[in-house]
């Protein structure tokens, strides 16, 4: 019956073809006619390079033949006032056969033909080919990590996802760090958003795992990618290639946390709609002693004993919605507007206990503290790709609002329990970003081998920060309370040459040029202003060894501006015994970094990646705890001085047997830092290490088991100890696999986590105890709805997304 119906769908398609031949207005002389199309991959819309093209006449004989090019395109010649028969075959496919095409004098442009995922009988068993991507892939110039292959990510939210990425580790208080530097530039589909580098541990809270198809960790960008960043850049996309009118719906429940993700997408002849919309709530409670003890010339002049335990609240959510309008074969227009909502409100109580040679205080606090904040985003994209493969030009307008509040409340109260007093710390902020930018890329030769990247941007950001502090028996102290206004302006250039050098060799140089213009100007302190220019290289040279083997080689510089969380002055004074506050006086830092990689790609998906690199930091911003003798701590970003850092690292993705997964990585690296305007130093080596096992049980249902550790981590001032987690999950397909189940454990078998942190200086030494309760049971619900393509497109294989539903034709 069903290949009844696919001989019936040819026969449609062939009367199709034969209708519009007739009816034809335009008539050439030719005696040949031009015949072109794009393969792609039916069930991931991938363009299907190197596919082979076959053209036969009525006899059955080949009268020509070719292969796709890069972008899946093919165009051929051959002679008009014929019938043809198109063949297209790429491994892994089930073959493409037009049936009989009449040719009249006119061009025929087939639009995208789809090849549908070829399967086998085994035992009598239908086994499809996974549509799944391999759990891991290298390119030239980053690691790809295919979030959706993995059933663990089907709860949670993105800090979740990341720690399981490649040379990416989220710490228990969910700070991101690239080779242990939290200094990186994230992005969301390809495109620098705002709402990662105002908060990036709040806002990846924000987003649902279930939402993210793949992260891409790149520790040695191109010229093409901002500088800013000095461990690298991390991409997450979270645009699902859908076609047709389709969507996806995942909806979690479980003790901390509550997500939900719905996906939409709509084609219909040259426009694409899609939008996303996502909600989550998660609940962290931590607990924590602290023992300080401060010094004065090695001395022991107080000490302070801490007790507190804290509940945040982390509530927020987004809606997305992008229309793609393909104005022809080769012209592409994009909009899209994203909004962001979040509020992370944390309560508890905090007991105080400080003593020196003159006083004793003790008292307990209740403590509120609010952060809120409300982002809009508009982009703008072209693309023009042009007939010479490679060749093509992109143009991005992008503009941002975003207003925030950051507000503490707190009660204090003496040991008979009699209020003290009340103090409040509102900082409202409101910043506005805007930039344009051209990309560009020509190939040079008749081969393509060598070719140019290049491109200029220009971003603009001004914003405006309101605070103060208003305490029930103090008058206002004016140097807690004032305004900060905040000017960014920079411009950037950039142009990278890749060479194809023969026998395996390929050379990367590139060059870019950023010019920033900083102006910050505060009520109590005086103006901030930096001018400064960079001149950022990067050089990558590639040896394709063999078939299997391969080897990289990079040099790369990347810089960290001061931004307005940085400067702010707004001193959080929540606890009033360790405040935190920006610095305006920052200073950019510069990281130089080298690179030697090995990449070994083996049968099924087998891959194995390893790297050695230094680093090196100039002006390097760290977080610095000063304690006056009054025992208060003040903490601050500053320029400590010079930081260096030495590791290697691998990744292996394979299959021990068949239907079980295995990706590990481990790291070890040595971090050195010196500061010799505070007198400090500090330097050890780490280990971490993380590994995720995917089995498949039996048809329809799927465990997961990963687990990450590491050592612990320093800074300039002090130490924390080992950290880790793991995680459960089985997942259960059901509705012909359109929907289903996934049930995760996280840390079963502890109620929290105990971490300890170490610091010193001078002028103190503490330690502190956390605990953190992180036991969590999540059950997922996912539905896949709608359809890729109507039943139409399916047989026929024509996209909607062509520029014509109908074959399109035109006069030569």
């Amino acid at each position: 019956m069903k290949e009844l119906l696919k001989n019936l769908c040819r026969q449609i398609l062939v009367f199709t073809l034969m209708l519009s031949t007739t009816w034809g207005i335009a008539q050439t002389t030719g005696n040949e006619v031009e015949v072109k199309g794009t393969v792609v991959s039916a069930s991931e819309n991938v363009l299907l390079a190197g596919s082979t093209v076959v053209f036969n006449d009525a006899s059955g004989r080949t009268i020509a033949s070719a292969n796709t090019q890069r972008d899946g395109t093919f165009n051929v010649k051959v002679k008009s006032s014929t019938t043809i028969t198109i063949v297209i075959n790429y491994i892994g496919f089930n073959a493409y056969n037009s049936g009989v095409i009449p040719l009249n004098q006119e061009d025929l442009d087939l639009g995208r033909i789809y090849l549908d995922t070829k399967s086998t009988m085994l035992e009598g068993v239908t086994v499809v080919a996974s549509r799944k991507k391999p759990l891991v892939q290298s390119t030239k110039d980053k690691l790809i990590y295919n979030a959706a292959s993995d059933i663990s990510n089907k709860s949670g939210n993105a800090a979740d996802v990341l720690r399981k990425a490649p040379m990416l580790t989220v710490g228990a208080n969910g700070d991101l760090k690239l080779r242990g530097n939290s200094n990186i530039k994230v992005l969301i589909n390809g495109i620098p958003s705002r709402i990662m580098a105002k908060n990036l541990k709040e806002a990846l809270k924000m987003i649902p795992a279930s939402s993210i198809v793949s992260v891409e960790v790149m520790t040695n960008p191109s010229s093409k990618y901002e500088a800013e960043g000095a461990a690298g850049v991390v991409n997450i996309i979270t645009k699902k290639k859908l076609k047709g009118t389709s969507g996806t719906l995942d909806i979690t429940g479980g003790n901390l946390e509550q997500t939900g993700n719905l996906s939409l997408n709509m084609s219909t002849g040259k426009f694409n709609i899609s939008a996303m919309g996502n909600y989550s709530r998660e609940r962290e409670r931590t607990t924590s002693f602290l023992n300080r003890t401060n010094l004065n010339n090695g001395k022991q002049i107080g000490s302070l004993f801490q007790e507190s335990d804290m509940l945040q609240t982390t509530r927020g959510g987004s809606a997305s919605l992008s229309a793609q309008y393909k104005i022809d074969s080769l012209q592409t227009l994009e909009a899209g507007y994203s909004y962001w909502t979040g509020s992370w409100p944390q309560k508890g109580g905090l007991f105080n206990r400080y003593t020196n040679a003159d006083r004793y205080q003790e008292y307990r606090q209740k403590t509120e503290q609010k952060g809120t904040f409300n982002f809009s985003e508009w982009v703008l994209n072209y693309q023009k790709k042009f007939h010479r493969e490679g060749q093509e030009l992109q143009l991005i307008g992008q503009a941002s609002t975003a207003s925030d509040v950051s507000d503490y409340f707190t009660e204090q109260y003496k040991p008979d329990g009699q209020l003290a007093f009340t103090e409040r710390g509102p900082n409202r902020s409101k910043e506005k970003e805007w930039s344009l930018q051209a990309d560009y890329s020509h190939p040079f030769g008749k081969e393509g081998k060598a070719s140019l990247e290049t491109g200029a941007k220009y971003l603009g950001n001004i914003s405006r920060s309101v605070y103060e502090v208003i305490n029930s028996t103090l008058p206002v102290d004016p140097n807690r309370s004032g305004n900060m206004q905040y000017r960014q302006q920079v411009f950037s250039a950039y142009a990278t040459l890749n060479f194809d050098l023969g026998n395996e060799w390929t050379l990367r140089p590139g060059i870019r040029f950023e010019n920033t213009d900083i102006n910050a100007t505060f009520q109590n302190n005086a103006p901030y202003k930096r001018k400064f220019s960079n001149w950022v290289p990067n050089l990558l040279a590639l040896k394709k060894l063999n078939e299997h083997h391969e080897l990289k080689l990079d040099y790369n510089e990347r810089i960290r501006r001061p931004w307005i969380m940085d400067l702010n002055p707004y001193a959080n004074a929540s606890d009033p015994l360790n405040i935190m506050q920006g610095n305006p006086y920052l200073k950019p830092e510069l990281t130089r970094k080298l690179e030697l990689s090995h990449t070994y790609t083996g049968s099924k998906n087998t891959l194995f990646t390893s790297s050695l690199y230094y680093s090196s930091n100039k002006n390097a911003v760290e977080q610095i705890a000063r304690v006056n003798e009054n025992g208060v701590s003040y903490t601050m970003p500053d320029n400590i001085g010079e930081s260096s850092r030495m590791g290697l690292n691998v990744n292996t993705v394979f299959n021990p047997i068949k239907n079980w997964t295995v990706n590990a990585g481990a790291e070890v690296f040595h971090l050195k830092f010196k500061s010799n305007s505070l007198g400090l130093k500090n330097d050890g080596t780490f280990f971490n290490s993380s590994i995720s096992n995917s089995i498949t049980l039996m048809k329809q249902l799927q465990f997961s088991a990963t687990a990450d550790y590491g050592n612990g981590f320093i800074t300039l001032q002090g130490k924390n100890t080992a950290n880790y987690s793991y995680r459960f999950a089985v997942k259960k397909d059901f509705m012909n696999n359109k929907a289903s189940l996934t049930l995760a454990i996280i840390n079963p078998f502890q109620n929290n986590f105990k971490e300890t942190v170490y610091a010193f200086a001078p002028t103190f030494q503490s330690t502190q105890i956390n605990r953190f309760y992180n036991r969590v049971a999540t059950l997922t619900f996912s539905w896949q709805f709608g359809g890729f393509r109507t039943s139409k497109e399916k047989e026929s294989h024509f996209s909607d997304q062509s520029d014509d539903k109908s074959l399109r034709r035109r006069r030569k």
